[in-house]
């Protein structure tokens, strides 16, 4: 028989092992082109198609999908050409030589790769249509065409070929350097060795502590901590999952009574906790990734169409600029207000004048119609933060100015900032600028008539409606009319455009229907790709752990006993990681939204989403126990 029709042979009696690893490496590859294929759709990315606070949400987890994609790839492999180890070894000692062994395990690898990466475009492609066709019909992105570009494809391919190849590499030289009693023995020998240190994990928990006593004391103060607090978390539980066997060690010296009448169970918790520590590592941060994602999403859910409300406190706001865009008249608005069926309860205008930095208004005019009352002093200024301090965002203010100076052409005026106030004022408006400047009516009328700089000068008209909630035709109509009248096209009056608080509540409710699916969408993906690596790897041991329990089942141990070390296996796989992820998740969700002074919301939501996990994650667990429970009981009887 040649050594082909051998390989082949090997081939049909572990065809199992390669039905996993494609399915294993397909899953991760279509998760990762449909999120590239959104990332890279020109009209979703587009901020006038789709506003930047809804597209902008697809960044973090598609980075969150190229760090799994880059981790679960080497890992599949690693795990399918060591459960492969004892055939290589066989071929070695049958006379095949070294390079022909080489050839075929490359051959083999680039086979499947070439396989997983088509299967899983593919696939990828049917869940990216999924994903836009949902957002098409069911959020109501009409302007967002179901199609997928070239690149996302490209990039895919790219990355995908790059990460499998730099990991055959790796393998196949680790491969070479063992020798063939390692290869043939390799089923029997945990996957590394004694390499662990208690110190090790002792300093594990420290920077675990550490990531969390840098989230306290920093956090409030530079949100950017949280990167350095993530990777200290990281590099602890590194150091904790991959020197686990020092604790059981550490246990049995301190306990060894407990130990000894416990002994068959702290054994075999220990030989294969050593033989899936790297999966515990992975799997831990997908599951926070999942319970974090969810918990957030749920805190800042609200705050969405809350702000619409906040940013908008007239219902609609459009601006005359002199001798550039005119008014409609109060009768032409009210004859559209009528005709929509509401009724204006307030009718305001204000002044201002700009130049490219400052807007200006007359304090006087401020306090009318807001109802405030502020006061600015002579030849000085308030300067204006626009925004909401309970919006539920951080706002890193860092003003450099303690005066301005207006040109004026007999020379130059300087103005004292006398004071700062935070309020969103007359809201979210293109033609005023950031920064806003409240400064007293003398003041205000010398910079109108002098100052050179200010040569935009302007009117806001505001109205507010008997019913807000139905203004959406008033809001389209005049603005229709407004462009009509001043013969403006659409792409070009971004500057005029009127601010609507029921256009701002639209897009809120759009941006929070498409968080919530997007994160459910993306929890979905990844958690079946955790259950597929522990799938992958429990199967990929099946055989050894058959015989194992053949072995203990011939020398009278009880099919119920066998079941306890079934579901012990199966229980610390899928639960280690996951109370891990969960406690690592209550943390960071408390301080992620402690500095908006939602912290202990943010604990609540926590809860919830990790104990509505738990009891998935349970369900799953049950259900998977007992198929391979009925699998191993079915060959041994």
């Amino acid at each position: 028989m040649t050594f082909s029709r051998i390989a082949f042979k090997m081939f049909k009696a572990d065809v199992k092992k390669y039905r996993l690893f494609i399915l294993c490496n397909l899953s991760s590859i279509a998760i990762l082109h449909s999120f590239i294929s959104i990332s890279v759709n020109q009209q979703f990315m587009n901020a006038s198609i789709v506003d930047p606070m809804i597209s902008s949400n697809i960044y973090a987890p598609t980075f969150l999908v190229l760090l799994f994609t880059g981790i679960f790839i080497p890992y599949s492999q690693s795990v399918f050409i060591k459960a492969r180890q004892k055939d290589y070894g066989i071929l070695l000692t049958l006379g095949m030589s070294e390079n022909e062994v080489r050839n075929s395990v490359l051959i083999e690898n680039l086979i499947l790769c070439v396989v997983s990466l088509i299967i899983g475009l593919v696939s990828g492609t049917v869940l990216s249509l999924f994903f836009l066709g949902f957002i098409h019909n069911v959020i109501g992105f009409n302007s967002v065409n179901i199609a997928i570009s070239l690149s996302s494809y490209k990039i895919t391919t790219m990355y995908v070929l790059g990460i499998f190849l730099i990991s055959l590499i790796v393998n196949v030289y680790g491969m070479i350097k063992s020798t063939v009693y390692d290869k043939i023995k390799y089923a029997e020998k945990a996957e590394s060795g004694n390499h662990y240190s208690i110190i090790f994990s002792c300093v594990g928990i420290v920077f675990t502590i550490v990531a969390f006593v840098v989230m306290i004391l920093f956090y409030h103060t530079n949100s950017n901590i949280w990167f350095l607090s993530l990777f200290f978390c990281i590099l602890g539980s590194v150091l904790i999952f991959f020197n686990g066997e020092a604790l059981i060690e550490s246990f049995q010296s301190k306990h060894y009574k407990r130990y000894i009448k416990n002994i068959f169970l702290f054994s075999d918790i220990k030989y294969y906790y050593s033989k899936n520590k790297k999966i515990f590592f992975v799997t831990t941060w997908i599951f926070f990734a999942i319970s974090f994602f969810i918990a957030f999403s749920l805190v800042t859910y609200p705050n969405f169409t809350n702000n619409a409300i906040a940013y908008h406190p007239f219902h609609i706001v459009y601006s005359e600029i002199k001798d550039n865009f005119k008014p409609l008249s109060d009768n032409e608005i009210k004859a559209i207000v009528q005709k929509n069926g509401n009724s204006i309860t307030t009718n305001d205008t204000v002044e201002f004048v700009r130049n490219n930095a400052f807007t200006v208004f007359c304090v006087d005019d401020v306090n009318k119609i807001m109802k405030k009352n502020y006061k600015v002093k002579s030849n000085s200024f308030v300067y204006v933060y626009p925004y909401d301090i309970n919006d539920g965002y951080e706002h890193n203010v860092n003003l450099n100015i303690s005066s301005i100076v207006v040109d004026f052409h007999k020379g130059t005026k300087k103005f004292i900032m006398q004071n700062t106030i935070i309020n969103p004022l007359f809201g979210k408006i293109n033609c005023i600028s950031d920064s806003i400047i409240l400064v007293n009516k003398k003041d205000y009328n010398w910079i109108k008539v002098n100052g050179i700089d200010y040569y935009i000068k302007g009117t806001l008209h505001l109205y507010n409606f008997g019913n807000w909630r139905n203004s959406n035709g008033i809001e389209k109509e005049v603005w229709n009319n407004l462009m009509k009248k001043n013969n403006i096209e659409k792409e070009d009056a971004r500057f005029y455009k009127i601010s609507s608080r029921i256009e701002a509540y639209n897009t809120a409710l759009k941006s929070s229907d498409f968080l919530i699916f997007f994160v459910i969408y993306a929890s979905l993906l990844l958690y079946f790709s955790a259950i597929i690596m522990i799938h992958f790897k429990l199967e990929m041991e099946y055989k050894d752990d058959k015989r194992k329990y053949f072995s203990l089942y011939r020398i009278g141990i009880r099919e119920i006993e066998i079941k306890k070390m079934i579901s012990q296996k199966i229980l610390m796989i899928y639960f280690i990681p996951f109370l891990y992820a969960m406690i690592i998740n209550i943390a960071y969700s408390y301080y992620a939204n402690s500095s908006y002074g939602y912290g202990v919301i943010g604990i609540l939501y926590a809860l919830i989403t990790s104990l509505t996990f738990l009891i998935i994650h349970f369900i799953v667990y049950k259900l998977y126990f007992i198929s391979y429970y009925k699998s191993v009981i079915s060959e041994l009887s």
